[in-house]
């Protein structure tokens, strides 16, 4: 009954069931073990490490990610400013006032640029970064995400807007490879004329039980991974059944066929 299953499409099909079911699997537990990262290291809450800072290449090399042991820390980098792709993520409260984070790219030599939130400002009115070459001094931080604590999504953009400072967002907005997560600005050499511009403060602590945003929403994508590898496998099972049961109804048709049974 089942001869079938041998011939070329059902092998095919077979292969495509067996390559999926294990690389669904492999993407929910490497999303498990990023669940497990982030919820050891806390990253709901407040985080500002008081180490001394040191250059961001050597804490965070190219192609790295922003790991809880980085977030907080306070890194220098060296670059000039791209005023051109600056960009204002809006909606943002601040002693309860709603503004906006300014966020300019930072082009580092031999280098992917660096995403920096030069501040928060009120008002319509952005203040331009310093041109030429400037040292950037600030607090590591990892992209903001939907699920973040203290996040809310802005909606109706206009041309220059984000609603995150996510580097997943940013590369397809900006023209060059970036940094993961940002920097947030709090000193620079040579200093700006940005008076307006207020610090981003450091995230607050999260609800949940001390389970981050982040730590939720990777747990989220585990679960999503293995329901796509049990469907694969559901959806095999069914449509073999499927044939089988057509198959057999087709003989038993033929059979009483040539009995002269009408069925």
């Amino acid at each position: 009954m089942y001869r079938f299953l041998l011939q070329p499409r059902w092998l095919v099909f077979h292969v495509i069931v067996l390559v999926a079911v294990p690389v669904c699997a492999a993407l929910g537990l490497w999303q498990f073990h990023r669940y497990g990262e982030h919820r050891q290291s806390g990253d709901g809450g407040e985080k500002v490490s008081v180490a001394p800072a040191v250059p961001l290449a050597e804490l965070l090399p190219p192609g790295a990610r922003v790991e809880g042991g980085a977030r907080g820390r306070a890194v220098t980098v060296t670059g000039s400013y791209d005023p051109a792709h600056q960009l204002v993520v809006p909606g943002r409260r601040h002693d309860g006032r709603t503004g906006s984070y300014v966020v300019t790219p930072l082009l580092v030599a031999g280098a992917p640029a660096v995403v920096v939130n030069r501040g928060w400002v009120e008002g319509a009115s952005v203040p331009a970064p310093p041109a030429g070459t400037v040292t950037v001094t600030g607090r590591l931080e990892w992209s903001e995400a939907e699920h973040t604590s203290d996040v809310d999504r802005a909606t109706d953009l206009k041309p220059g807007q984000v609603s995150m400072i996510s580097t997943p967002e940013l590369v397809n907005v900006l023209p060059y490879p970036l940094t993961d997560g940002f920097v947030a600005l709090t000193a620079q050499t040579p200093a700006a004329d940005s008076a307006a511009l207020v610090p981003m403060p450091p995230a607050k602590a999260s609800g949940g039980g001390g389970v981050s945003g982040r730590a939720w929403q990777n747990l989220g994508y585990t679960a999503q991974w293995f329901v796509f590898a049990g469907a694969a496998v559901f959806v095999w099972w069914r449509v073999v059944r499927r044939e089988a049961d057509e198959r057999a109804e087709e003989q038993e048709a033929k059979l009483l066929a040539e009995l002269g049974i009408e069925a």
